[in-house]
């Protein structure tokens, strides 16, 4: 039992985010499923304009239930669970060094790499469940909502919103391993996830910027795409390669971390500085060593 108690640790951690995020997307699954048959004719008549093409991505209206899910779950469902997900990675690693309880955990027979790994391990379950919630919310609610039919093509979608998600959850590791502060780590983590969603949305309607859209994993992880034609095979592995090679970049990073008890005193200066060769200051004069 011992072999994956960091996996329990990292999903004990963990687990207010996961049980707040897991039901709401419980909540908002069966909701969405109940509202649907009823909206349906209203919605035909429901104009999104051409900026917020993005929501739908090719489902293109409202008024079916692909671009109705697009819309109201799988647009902003799967932000949720990156949100969870990058306070897990920063927590992770640069905020157990930060509380101070690093040195505990390396002090057992454990060693970095394992440390990585297992949390990793732990935080991939964690969100994981948050996604899986969402499916017995929309079976309530497709047969209450008479869309038993449409359940087929709905679980693809919710499995979708995984890749992405784990592309996050490692890049925030890495983040974590790499940069002096928790605070640090959130903050490039968040920033990459925000600017790339934005890049995306804006991409659909503004056409200078449809080819730099394509470098967001959002575009990658469509949902009404999936649920248009099914589970993408090849979109998912490749932003699960991507994700694996964070991961493999947060072993790394995290085997070559100096680390410090406690809370660091950081800013940009003192980054730059300790990264910059020393040099001695004009005009002292140069100390050799003497001879033994």
């Amino acid at each position: 039992m011992t072999r994956f108690i960091l996996v329990r640790k990292a999903l004990r951690d963990v687990r207010g985010a996961t049980i707040g995020i897991g039901l709401t997307a419980f909540v908002i699954a069966l909701v969405d499923m109940l509202v649907f048959p009823a909206y349906k004719e209203t919605l035909k008549n429901f104009d999104l304009g051409s900026v917020m093409k993005g929501f739908l991505g090719e489902a293109g209206s409202f008024a079916t239930l692909e671009g109705y899910l697009t819309g109201e779950f799988f647009s902003w469902v799967p932000l949720l669970m990156i949100i969870g997900a990058i306070i897990g990675g920063t927590a992770a690693l640069a905020g157990e060094e930060s509380d101070g309880t690093m040195d505990l955990l390396l002090a057992q027979p454990v060693t970095r790499t394992r440390l990585v790994l297992e949390k990793a391990a732990g935080l991939l379950l964690a969100v994981t469940a948050m996604a899986l919630v969402s499916l017995p919310g929309f079976a309530l609610g497709a047969v209450f909502g008479s869309l038993t039919d449409h359940l087929g093509q709905v679980w693809p979608a919710v499995v979708n919103m995984l890749p992405v998600t784990f592309l996050f959850l490692t890049l925030s590791l890495w983040a974590s391993a790499a940069l002096p502060t928790r605070g640090a780590a959130a903050a490039a983590a968040t920033g990459a996830a925000v600017l790339t969603y934005f890049l995306n949305l804006l991409g659909a309607s503004v056409s200078w910027l449809d080819m730099p859209r394509k470098l967001s994993p959002f575009y990658w992880s469509d949902a009404s795409r999936i649920l248009l034609h099914g589970f993408d095979w090849l979109r998912a592995g490749a932003l699960l390669a991507l994700a694996a090679l964070f991961l493999a970049l947060a072993v790394w990073s995290f085997e070559r971390r100096d680390l410090a008890p406690g809370a660091r005193e950081w800013s940009v200066r003192s980054l730059l500085a300790a990264r910059l060769p020393h040099r001695r200051p004009t005009g002292e004069p140069r100390r050799v060593a003497k001879p033994i």
